[in-house]
Parts: C-alpha cells; sequence; structure tokens
C-alpha cells in the first residue's frame, strides 16, 4: 500500500475506532437502561444482566458501524481538506481514486462483516441475550401464590382455592404444565391435589409439597393414550425459568437467516408471517451493505469541506444518517403494508443512495 494511503486510513481510522466507541456505548446505555426497566421489579441478578449485555454487542455493533463509518469519512476528510493535505496529495500527482482507494477496501470489509453479522451471528446472539434477560426477569427472589388465582411460572400454571400466606399451605390445588414441540402442544400434565405446601427457593423456584391427588398426561399427538394415577403424596420443583427453546415464540430478528429460510419452506406457514421472514432477510442484506452507500456519498463532501471540516463533517454525517435510515424505516412499512411493494421497496433507499453518490463522485470529484 502506497505511504499516501497508509496516511490517509491511519486518519480515518482515529476517528472510526472513536466514532464506534461512542455510538456503541451509547446504544449499551440504552439497552441497559431498558433492560434494569424490565427487571427493577423482579428482583434480578447482575450476572444476568452483565450477560445479556454482552450477547447484545453484535448486534450493537452492527448498528454502530455504519453511523461510525459515515462519520469517520466526513470527519477525516474534513480534517484533511481543511489542513490542505488532499490539495498536497493532488498536486502530488495523486487521483482522487487513489487517496480514497483504501477507505473503499475498508467499505467493502465491513460489508462483508456486516453480512456475517446481520445473517448468522447477530439474530443468535440476541435470542441468547434475550433468553438471559427472560431468565433474569424470571428468577424472582419473592412470589406468594394467591388464592383462586391462576398463576403462571415458567410454563406451569398454578391455582389454589385457598392459600394461607403465614403457613404457606394451600387447598384444592391444580398445576398444569403444557410442553411444546416444534411450536406445537406435545404434552399435558394436570395435577390435582386436596390440600399442599410450597416453599419459595431463592432464585431457583417454588418446591411444592401435595397430599392425595390424581395425576395425569395426555398425548397431544394420540389423545387415546393417557397416563393416569392416584397419590398420597407427591413433591415437585417449579423453576422460575425453564431454559428450553420452546417456552416462547422467537422474533423474526432472533432467527438466522438460514434459520427463516427453512421455516419460509413450510407450506403451513401463514402469508403474512412468510411476508415478514422475506422483508426480515431482503432488510438485513440492505443493511449490510450501507458502508459501501455512505463511503460514496461521504466521499466527495469530505474532500471539499476546505473550511470548518470537522463540524461541517458532523452535522453533515447527522443529516444523511437522518435521512437514510428514515427513508429504510419508511421503505419496510410500505412493504409490511403493500406486498406488492416487496422486494423492490427494501432496496429502494440504497439505489437511490448509489446513484447519488455516483453523480456526486462525477461532479464534484471527476470533474476536478
Amino acid at each position: 500500500m502506497p505511504i499516501s494511503q497508509k496516511y490517509v486510513l491511519s486518519v480515518f481510522s482515529h476517528f472510526f475506532w472513536l466514532s464506534l466507541f461512542v455510538f456503541a456505548s451509547l446504544f449499551v446505555m440504552i439497552n441497559f437502561v431498558q433492560i434494569v426497566n424490565q427487571g427493577a421489579l423482579s428482583g434480578f441478578s447482575f450476572y444476568f444482566l452483565a450477560v445479556s449485555i454482552l450477547y447484545l454487542l453484535p448486534n450493537i455493533i452492527a448498528i454502530s458501524l455504519p453511523l461510525s463509518f459515515l462519520m469517520s469519512v466526513l470527519l477525516s476528510l474534513g480534517q484533511l481538506s481543511q489542513d490542505g493535505e488532499i490539495m498536497a496529495l493532488r498536486a502530488g500527482g495523486f487521483s482522487f481514486g487513489e487517496i480514497l482507494r483504501a477507505m473503499f477496501q475498508a467499505s467493502v470489509l465491513a460489508c462483508a462483516l456486516l453480512l456475517f453479522v446481520n445473517n448468522w451471528l447477530g439474530p443468535r446472539s440476541l435470542k441468547r441475550s434475550t433468553d438471559y434477560i427472560s431468565s433474569m426477569i424470571n428468577r424472582v427472589t419473592k412470589i406468594e401464590l394467591k388464592p383462586r388465582t391462576f398463576q403462571n411460572i415458567s410454563d406451569w400454571v398454578i391455582y389454589s382455592k385457598e392459600v394461607d400466606s403465614g403457613t404457606r399451605r394451600l387447598k384444592g390445588v391444580k398445576l398444569v404444565r403444557r410442553m411444546n414441540k416444534n411450536g406445537a402442544p406435545s404434552f399435558i400434565t394436570v395435577i390435582n391435589a386436596k390440600e399442599g405446601a410450597y416453599t419459595v427457593l431463592r432464585e431457583r423456584g417454588i418446591e411444592i409439597s401435595l397430599e392425595n391427588g390424581q395425576f395425569s398426561q395426555t398425548d397431544c399427538g394420540n389423545r387415546q393414550k393417557l397416563l393416569y394415577g392416584d397419590f398420597n403424596s407427591y413433591k415437585t420443583l417449579i423453576p422460575f425459568f425453564s431454559g428450553r427453546e420452546d417456552t416462547r415464540k422467537l422474533r423474526a430478528n432472533e432467527l438466522s437467516t438460514p434459520g427463516l429460510l427453512k421455516r419460509l419452506k413450510d407450506a403451513a406457514l401463514d402469508a403474512e408471517t412468510a411476508l415478514k421472514y422475506r422483508i426480515e432477510i431482503s432488510s438485513r442484506l440492505a443493511m449490510a451493505l450501507t458502508p459501501v452507500l455512505f463511503f460514496l456519498i461521504g466521499a466527495p463532501f469530505g474532500v471539499v469541506l476546505e473550511k470548518r471540516g470537522r463540524t461541517a463533517g458532523f452535522a453533515l454525517s447527522l443529516l444523511i444518517i437522518f435521512f437514510y435510515y428514515g427513508f429504510s424505516i419508511t421503505a419496510m412499512v410500505l412493504a409490511k403494508k403493500h406486498a406488492w411493494l416487496f422486494p423492490w421497496v427494501i432496496f429502494t433507499p440504497g439505489a437511490a443512495a448509489a446513484a447519488l453518490g455516483l453523480w456526486l463522485w462525477r461532479k464534484r470529484l471527476f470533474a476536478r
């Protein structure tokens, strides 16, 4: 790599890492506050809080990287223009393509990284983070059963006709558990007892002891199969969090792109959900191209910011980010409301940004 490109890249890298740190820290704080608000009333574990934030980092980096790239392009080129170094390089016989080649290569590498994160690492990490948040919220330190009330704990439903809060004795107890397989009910377990008692085990669950009752389990796949029995005493632990993936329905952004494509092959999938999955896949691809698009737009502006380079570069980057992401969000909303616009409307902001960038290069750089 020529010394001129190394120098431009070093100035760019300084602003890039600083911008990435600022944006990532901002998004970490926003997510931290949201998670704390979710779990504040439940008495959560700081370990689960830290791990859930850790698993959010790939998605935070994926959001922050394009923003940081645009801002660093404008700030670095603005500084070089303000200090007269762009003009000096041009006087030395370097074309704009040679000066900016290293930045373009960096934008391509950023796109490749975003393709990996958006389509595979990010969704898997988001799912793990959501699992830990659910676990944190459900691992409560105190719970009191109430009479004549259905209470959901993990994948169990608990009902008791009478509850003595002092002795924690129960009368007319009913426990119901639905076990799912591939998103559909697989087994239904029902336990009835005349009386019993419960004990709360800190950050583990509720231990229930029952007396004089019946146990039944129904196979949803074969309704003719029924497991039934009576008992004199029965003890079980109902955990605050089951730890199984099928206890909640995964959102589209928690599924990797191969996982979404696999679900799209399901003939029983409804049209609305299928469209949601396709929009998610398309938006991941469109967002992965953002660094190259921001380079195409930012570079022509950056090299002409000869006065107040940093201030103008910062303001201009915020303006571009506002319009581009505003158009992108609007495009996704239109695709959801009008299926006939998919997938072209998803890629319209990117195509418009690419056309604008190429026009700016021709107008401001190739003409000089």
